[in-house]
């Protein structure tokens, strides 16, 4: 069992509530050389800080239509753990360990930092292990927002499987990425689909980490914390979904993430570089990481969407409501995609698909069905 304690923190904005996690999910052997050893103990010291003159609360500016078709599964519930309080204008942040350093290290040795894993950067084969199914956006963008079909996809270890969006700006060498989703990822968590995050502001070379494990994101919310365990989908039976956000707010420049109708946090300026005036690329879908010399997981359901498409609900994964932030005049408005700047981008079609479509009628909008049972060999 997690063991959890809250201190206050006095700060600009109030007491922050640290959150100590300890991490029992990994398991350390032997003992780290000097240098490393020293090397975490500075990186805990500067992740472990706490911000105390550069914390923003919320946005000065919010798109419209936001928060407006709250998923029935989430309304009105409260995800943090019922034994935590924290105080009023307190956040849950999470205190780092060596553990969790450690375990960070790891997944990115595993593929999260390969500079291939943004779908508009990958050609069919030589993705060292990753691979795509995506709606992709090219053009001009200053957020978006869709409803995410939640699934608990089968992986084994040192794998993983994802369900989301990717924002990206800059070459190939020096992108700049923030992701947002849910991921299923045995090397961080031991069970289940959770809520997570992923940036880089140098093309995954030195830069960026899966939720707050390194210096980044700011968490506000003390109701959504990155890590959530997400009730999932079942095949052919009941469907689970979040509505998220990920916008640039034009007054400070900051990446905001909401999760459905709440402020979960952002991603300042300063670490995405290259994102500080929009992002020229934006996609929706599944993205999975499996070692080349182990058969790939499932994508979504672990299903391909099938024609006829309508039939795709409870079967393959979805992403609906599709909406995008792109005038640059007006970037307080989410709007429907750019027609022209649409198209699927599938790197392995024999293991998994995607397939978009429009329908206003029933309230999807543009929406993309995605997913596959893999089984392929590289």
């Amino acid at each position: 069992m997690a063991a959890r304690d809250c201190k206050d923190i006095k700060a600009m904005f109030g007491a922050i509530c640290a959150i100590i996690l300890v991490t029992n999910s990994l398991q350390v052997w032997g003992r780290l050389p000097i240098k490393e050893d020293m090397e975490l103990d500075r990186q805990l010291e500067l992740i472990n800080k706490p911000p105390l003159k550069s914390f923003q609360m919320k946005p000065k500016t919010t798109p419209k239509e936001m928060g407006n078709e709250a998923s029935r599964a989430y309304k009105s519930s409260n995800y943090m753990p019922k034994h935590i309080k924290c105080p009023p204008g307190s956040v849950p942040i999470k205190r780092a360990k060596k553990e969790d350093l450690i375990m960070a290290e790891s997944t990115n040795s595993l593929g999260l930092n390969h500079p291939t894993n943004t779908p508009w950067r990958c050609s069919n084969g030589g993705n060292g292990g990753h691979h795509f199914a995506v709606l992709e956006h090219k053009s001009q963008m200053y957020g978006t927002r869709a409803r995410i079909n939640i699934w608990n996809p089968s992986v084994k270890d040192h794998q993983f499987s994802i369900g989301g969006m990717w924002i990206a700006n800059g070459p190939k060498h020096d992108i700049n990425s923030i992701q947002a989703g849910w991921i299923v990822h045995k090397d961080l968590f031991p069970n289940g689909s959770r809520l997570y995050t992923y940036w880089t502001g140098d093309g995954y070379q030195r830069t960026g980490c899966f939720n707050v494990l390194c210096p980044g994101f700011v968490q506000v919310s003390s109701v959504i914390a990155l890590g959530l365990i997400l009730p999932h989908s079942t095949f052919n039976g009941s469907q689970s979904d979040m509505l998220l956000s990920v916008y640039q707010d034009h007054a400070s420049g900051h990446w905001w993430l909401m999760f459905e109708d709440k402020y979960v946090g952002y991603w300042p300026k300063a670490i995405v570089p290259r994102l500080g005036d929009g992002a020229g690329s934006v996609s929706w879908g599944g993205q999975i990481y499996s070692p080349v010399t182990v058969l790939s997981p499932e994508m979504g359901s672990g299903h391909f969407p099938e024609e006829p498409y309508r039939v795709n609900y409870r079967i393959a994964a979805y992403i609906i409501q599709i909406k995008v932030v792109h005038d640059e005049r007006d970037k307080t408005k989410f709007d429907n995609p750019k027609d022209d700047a649409l198209k699927i981008v599938v790197d392995k079609p024999n293991c998994y698909k995607a397939r978009h479509l429009v329908d206003e009628a029933a309230g999807l909008g543009h929406h993309v069905y995605f997913g596959g049972p893999g089984t392929c060999t590289y």
